[in-house]
């Protein structure tokens, strides 16, 4: 029985990781323009003008942050880091 469990558990896919396309084109149309650059710092949830200096890819977009603590700490979770942004494009 143990066997066929642990036989289970070895084919079972894991799980993807959640799409953040939708928050990245809202945040990418804040500018007005729709070119897959987020020029507002992610980290600071949009709130100062992001640096391409320090710029991350994720998902087809570029992210320009203000500093690189910013980016780091953004590339340190971007889960969280989404949310963030998630919650500055729908207040």
């Amino acid at each position: 029985m143990l066997a066929l469990v642990l036989a289970l558990a070895c084919n079972t896919p894991a799980p993807e990781a959640p799409s953040h396309t939708s928050v990245l084109q809202k945040a990418d149309a804040r500018d007005g323009s729709e070119d897959h650059v987020v020029g507002q710092c992610a980290g600071c949830s949009l709130a100062m003008s992001g640096d391409p200096a320090h710029a991350v890819q994720h998902e087809g977009y570029t992210l320009h942050f203000c500093s690189e603590t910013c980016k780091s700490g953004f590339e340190a979770d971007v889960d969280a880091g989404m949310k963030r942004i998630e919650a500055a494009v729908t207040h």
